[in-house]
């Protein structure tokens, strides 16, 4: 049974991200075992985000735009100034070629390449089984290959899916220094909410994505057929040709996560709560908490950190909007486009990441509908209720 002192189970944005902080920490001489069944070479992912500073991968950011298009269901556009904030986005494939040989190069990083079946924690240490059938332990395990149940019928599960092509045209016809950050123009099918983003490159080149936040997922022909028909008859995009295309789905829900299942096994990424159960938003919410949780290490040589039940009242603002869309009490593209007319944009991005204040919190809340996020409230307060006392 081999011994190191750090396994990360999975070797994506959030395993990855986790090596690249300890590698770069006063635990830079850890052993360090990276567990993952894939190659990470090709352009799968694109990671956007907000931002009103730099962050640990600002010479990768692909991207940056000082301003946003936000468009309403009626198709309205609201050009967004977002002041000190800045949208990004991150490529996959940048990423992997940035992190994985700073990894490589610090020489106590180990790559195996299969899948786990099992983590257990043994007490004074914990131990992962992998699909080869080899064990290993370590005083740590950070596992970002949970995945959520997502069948609990008295959680609020929506799934936020979306197929996005990388298209390019023989002829300008992009505004390199805008994207639309979200477009709720779009046919809004079977009460679902369905928005197009467009992530401009330069004036002929685009990422173009459509998404929906929905119960479940279409088919890869219908994800197909929604955004040749925006492009051919919304966009009326001239002669072009695919480049590459991406799919993913991200969990929206209010499940309670355990970040800490153990003493010596933690949980970091989506299996950790680090996606914004409201909006999908995960590579930030990750980054910020994957520090967090090496600071503590280097200050305690643990890595479990406290919350209190102050700080934990995002989640609840995350579960009756989730309560919104799950029971269709209103049209979220309404809702976003009424939060987004009467705030500003910086506001909403602090209450988006968690880092508003009451007062601001209170001006969001008066913004929406608020009977039908009343109603929401309602009902979500006294599921909570509920749990407590059964």
């Amino acid at each position: 049974m081999k011994k190191y002192d750090y396994i990360i189970c999975g070797g994506g944005m959030s395993g990855l991200s986790m090596a690249y902080y300890l590698i770069n920490s006063t635990l830079k001489n850890s052993k360090i075992l990276i567990i993952e069944p894939e190659e990470k070479n090709k352009n799968d992912r694109t990671w956007a985000f907000w931002e009103d500073g730099i962050n640990p991968f600002q010479s990768i950011v692909y991207k940056t735009w000082n301003a946003v298009n936000f468009y309403n269901t009626s198709g309205e556009k609201q050009l967004l100034d977002i002041g000190d904030y800045q949208y990004k986005i991150i490529r996959g494939i940048d990423f992997y070629k940035f992190v994985i040989p700073k990894l490589k190069e610090s020489g106590n990083v180990t790559w195996l390449k299969s899948s786990v079946e099992a983590i257990s924690d043994e007490g004074n240490s914990a131990s992962v089984q992998t699909k080869i059938g080899d064990t290993f332990t370590a005083d740590f395990v950070f596992d970002s290959t949970y995945k959520l149940k997502l069948n609990l019928p008295e959680n609020y599960n929506i799934l936020q899916h979306f197929k996005g092509v990388v298209v390019q045209t023989e002829e300008s016809f992009f505004n390199p220094d805008i994207p639309d950050m979200m477009n709720f123009g779009v046919e809004q099918k079977n009460d679902e909410c369905r928005f197009i983003y467009i992530l401009p490159f330069d004036e002929k080149t685009a990422l173009i994505e459509y998404t929906l936040f929905s119960e479940s997922l279409l088919t890869q022909e219908e994800y197909d057929a929604e955004l040749h028909k925006y492009i051919t008859n919304d966009l009326k995009l001239p002669a072009y040709k695919i480049l590459e295309d991406e799919f993913g789905v991200i969990p929206m829900t209010d499940e309670a996560t355990e970040e800490f299942p153990s003493a010596h096994v933690v949980r970091i990424g989506t299996a950790g709560g680090s996606t914004n159960p409201a909006t999908g938003y995960t590579f930030q919410g990750t980054q910020k908490r994957l520090q967090k949780i090496v600071a503590q290490l280097e200050k305690t040589g643990k890595p479990q950190l406290k919350s209190n039940w102050w700080q934990k009242r995002h989640l609840l603002y995350a579960s009756v909007l989730l309560n919104v869309i799950k029971k269709k009490r209103y049209p979220i593209g309404d809702v976003f486009g009424q939060m987004y007319a009467k705030n500003k944009p910086q506001t909403m991005f602090r209450f988006l990441d968690g880092e508003s204040n009451i007062f601001q919190e209170l001006s969001l809340m008066a913004s929406t509908p608020i009977k039908h996020f009343g109603l929401a409230a309602f009902d979500t307060i006294g599921r909570n209720l509920k749990r407590i006392f059964t």
